[in-house]
């Protein structure tokens, strides 16, 4: 039996109702924390978090959520503050993947992630942290990537929205900690299980580690430093390019 290490913990959850958002899910209700769901979804989001709370007890909600819509993400995290009694962590799981390479694929295809990858990154940055720096504390993840340190051939603007939000971790990690807010970075390498991915995020939180977090396929993670150079050299020993 899992140990509750997070009992009471308050956690809403972008991109829940698929992916790293809903293992991420899971893993926040096996160590005891109450959760929110917010996906576009909005009935497998409803259906997922009937099944958890069902399953697994304790406070499961699934809420419509679009992270591109910044009002209607304000409202999403303030509905999940009123059904939860509060929050404490935010994490920005929401993704949308590479389509083809950079010249065949559209200008909408590359707006799309752009819109989900960094933009809603930024908003749903923003709208935590204003709430938790008021508050006094709160942690915020966001979900990054080896191609954001290192850059994957034939996913270029994927790269660049992922290399975005490295830098904005990065930035935010060093400005909010002083105001009792954590921000953490998880940045997985190719093709983990998405269960590795909500692991690195459960343990950031439990462990109040923020900054880089680097996620190798076989599921090892630990703390990066954001020395450029350095997360480099790192990404390529995870990636297996020495």
């Amino acid at each position: 039996m899992s140990k509750k290490t997070l009992a009471g913990k308050r956690v809403a959850i972008t991109g829940g109702a698929h992916g790293v958002g809903r293992e991420t899910a899971l893993a926040f209700i096996a160590v005891g924390a109450h959760i929110a769901l917010g996906d576009r979804d909005t009935g497998r989001t409803r259906a997922v978090a009937e099944q958890f709370a069902r399953m697994h007890g304790g406070t499961v909600v699934g809420l419509a959520l679009d992270t591109t819509d910044s009002a209607r993400f304000a409202e999403f995290l303030a509905r999940a503050e009123r059904k939860l009694g509060g929050l404490d962590v935010v994490v920005n799981a929401a993704d949308a993947e590479p389509t083809g390479s950079f010249l065949s694929e559209s200008e909408a295809e590359s707006d799309h992630q752009i819109d989900v990858n960094l933009r809603a990154v930024v908003t749903g940055s923003r709208l935590a942290g204003r709430r938790f720096v008021e508050q006094g504390h709160g942690h915020i993840v966001n979900i990054g990537s080896a191609a954001g340190v290192t850059a994957a051939m034939g996913a270029a603007v994927y790269s660049a929205t992922k290399h975005a939000v490295v830098g904005l971790g990065t930035a935010l990690h060093r400005g909010l900690a002083e105001q009792g807010v954590l921000v953490s970075t998880i940045a997985p390498g190719y093709a983990p299980a998405p269960e590795m991915v909500a692991d690195a995020i459960v343990d950031c939180v439990e462990h109040r580690r923020g900054g880089l977090v680097v996620v190798p396929p076989r599921g090892r993670f630990r703390t990066a430093t954001p020395d450029p150079a350095r997360l480099r050299r790192t990404m390529r020993r995870m990636l297996g390019r020495i």
